[in-house]
């Protein structure tokens, strides 16, 4: 560790002591201290909104960001060996790393917030313990990068208070039924099994299409997303198959193929070491037919997707919200001033936590708290062009999700995506 990253860790254990911090950032435009009232207006520009009348928005000379993000601060006595973090800490570190810089980008443009960020591994002040204080009660908006037992809790309270909740990592909907206050960032799965579902049906209409999973039940919802899809037929020569013992049989897919049309296998298989397999697998089978494979978002894992002679002549896709390209300038604006701090190279998260403060402080500065009813207005996206959509299961309004996926393929080693 350099000067640089301690001299940042000795930052955030005063944060940790004082159970949250500030970052006070110049505003743009003086609003004279607009009042956050509860005047109702109900908004008509969607289905999902004649469900529920959200308070009139109101904008503010400053607004009151939470961010909560593992740090763990309490759990490492850095006395003992200063020179080291724990791996465990480095991603919550990150998300935090991410947030800064968006708060020094937002200082430039003239932005006015408070920043609070809470530690929510701390042993002293966690998840439940910040809720039940009245640290929250005076948020405009909430950000975690949390566990699927914190959102739970967090997506509760932002109902309750009537406070945005933006779950900015993890993919689950926390078991939200009906949560005008809750936004998920990350797609959830069967958001990626439609997007494939769709192109599969699109541009590969006559082939064969064999699913094939295992008997988890993550495997198994993938599989019931795919066969469910209201937005896309099932394709004429569908067929399941379920792995035996976690393995593929090449002799049995071949069995239920028509050599008459060309082949496409979704692998419903969310373990990327399993996947792994059923691809290796399947390679013989490339060299017979113009296979293609799509597979979960978790293939992304799989690191040899990158060798040019690892899977030849099988074309393999997979969706994901999140793609940095390395020359572009929001990438390179980011990369620079990480760099300027860590003296290395940023990881996923650093980016998610920077987009996540700075679409949504632009969304309250344009148009005051609540934003809900322009929440689908994507100008102020940074890296990732966000599509928030609201989610209904029978017309029934549930929750705001962004939906924006790239399609990835890899063919001997070369990606591309749309």
């Amino acid at each position: 560790m350099n000067i640089k990253e301690i001299s940042i860790l000795l930052l955030l254990l005063v944060f940790s002591s004082q159970a949250w911090s500030q970052i006070v950032l110049p505003s743009e435009s003086d609003n004279k201290n607009a009042t956050y009232t509860k005047e109702r207006k109900t908004v008509e520009r969607d289905n999902w909104s004649k469900y529920y009348s959200y308070p009139k928005a109101q904008r503010k000379a400053k607004y009151n960001i939470a961010v909560l993000t593992p740090l763990f601060l309490d759990s490492v006595d850095i006395s003992k060996n200063p020179a080291r973090l724990p791996k465990f800490m480095l991603p919550g570190i990150d998300f935090y790393q991410g947030v800064e810089i968006a708060a020094d980008t937002l200082r430039k443009k003239g932005y006015k917030f408070d920043i609070h960020v809470f530690d929510s591994k701390s042993k002293y002040l966690n998840i439940e313990n910040i809720i039940e204080s009245d640290k929250l009660d005076s948020m405009d908006l909430i950000i975690g990068n949390a566990g699927v037992s914190d959102l739970k809790m967090l997506a509760a309270y932002a109902k309750q208070k009537e406070i945005n909740f933006v779950s900015a990592v993890s993919p689950s909907d926390a078991d939200q039924r009906f949560n005008p206050f809750f936004t998920i960032l990350q797609p959830r799965l069967q958001t990626h099994v439609q997007e494939l579902h769709q192109m599969i049906s699109q541009k590969f209409p006559e082939d064969n299409v064999i699913f094939v999973h295992g008997n988890k039940k993550s495997e198994l919802n993938a599989l019931s997303y795919f066969k469910d899809d209201a937005l896309a037929t099932i394709p004429g020569r569908f067929k399941e198959y379920t792995l035996k013992d976690g393995k593929l049989d090449l002799a049995d897919i071949k069995a239920m193929i028509d050599t008459n049309y060309h082949t496409t296998i979704v692998l419903g298989v969310l373990s990327p070491s399993k996947a792994y397999k059923s691809l290796k697998a399947l390679v013989p089978l490339a060299k017979d037919t113009r296979l293609k494979v799509f597979g979960m978002p978790t293939m992304e894992m799989i690191n040899t997707l990158k060798k040019t002679d690892e899977f030849p002549g099988m074309k393999i896709y997979y969706t994901t919200a999140f793609v940095k390209e390395k020359m572009s300038p929001a990438t390179k604006y980011i990369l620079k001033m990480y760099k300027r701090r860590m003296s290395s190279s940023p990881t996923d998260l650093v980016y998610k936590g920077f987009e996540s403060i700075y679409f949504f402080a632009h969304m309250m500065n344009k148009y005051g708290v609540p934003f809900n009813e322009h929440i689908t207005d994507n100008r102020y996206s940074f890296l990732t062009p966000y599509k928030i959509l609201p989610v209904k299961e029978n017309l029934l309004f549930k929750y705001f999700e962004n939906k924006y996926l790239y399609m990835l393929s890899y063919e001997n080693g070369v990606m591309t995506y749309e």
